[in-house]
């Protein structure tokens, strides 16, 4: 029997291993969200400290930056949804062809759907504990107690980001080559998958150019995120 006959033999049907994929993601991007509303727009950190004491800079910082992390995480975690939405779909209405593995699959036909939900469900979990952080500090009149407080949410910070390094570096297994085994991952943390996705949508576009939309978000979004930054840092010097 040929190689390419025995490939044949081995491909099967995951598209709906792989919906299930999708909607896993898109229900803890829905409920971080909506924890979001309330916590980070409801009943946002103020400005100006209420007691009229002085603060440091970094406090200030902490404070001015509170409304704008939590928009940017909010709509982080709402392109986390429309993507797994959109794969999930796509998986349901079309003829999928069969592959190797669910991996295989969604490397072949939904790689930046599947990259772009990771990358902004995580971007949008940081943020979401960042907010959590800085509410805490403030919550508990700072000092001390507020720096003990946001450390803990800062330990679990860092050791959520251990636990997905690990995860992004094992990947999706091992699979045999002629050069040897080669394992199914996007890199060895988070990091490359941040860089995978990037690289996606600049190699999606490269051949055909932005479109209309995607490019007007682009530049709108760098021009904001500019516009923010710089006016937290103007007025925490004030």
């Amino acid at each position: 029997m040929s190689t390419a006959a025995t490939a044949a033999l081995v491909q099967h049907q995951f598209a709906p291993q792989a919906a299930e994929l999708f909607n896993n993601m898109k229900t803890p991007a829905s409920i971080i969200a909506g924890a979001m509303v309330p916590l980070g727009l409801l009943a946002p950190v103020l400005i100006q400290n209420p007691d009229g004491k002085p603060e440091s800079r970094i406090e200030t910082l902490m404070r001015r930056s509170y409304t704008p992390v939590t928009v940017i995480a909010l709509l982080s975690e709402f392109i986390s949804v429309v993507f797994a939405t959109v794969a999930v779909n796509q998986l349901t209405e079309t003829i999928v062809q069969p592959a190797a593995s669910v991996w295989d699959l969604i490397q072949r036909d939904y790689d930046l759907s599947w990259a772009g939900t990771n990358a902004h469900f995580m971007f949008g979990m940081f943020s979401f504990a960042y907010l959590i952080a800085v509410r805490s500090y403030f919550n508990v009149g700072g000092g001390l107690l507020g720096r003990g407080v946001a450390g803990l949410a800062t330990a679990a910070l860092l050791y959520m980001v251990s636990i997905i390094n690990r995860g992004v570096a094992s990947g999706s297994g091992v699979v045999a080559s002629g050069s040897g085994d080669k394992r199914l991952s996007y890199g060895t943390s988070v990091l490359s998958l941040f860089r995978h996705y990037g690289g996606l949508i600049l190699a999606r576009n490269s051949g055909r150019g932005f479109r209309p939309l995607e490019l007007g978000a682009v530049a709108l979004m760098v021009v904001s995120l500019i516009t923010v930054v710089w006016a937290i840092l103007q007025e925490s010097k004030e």
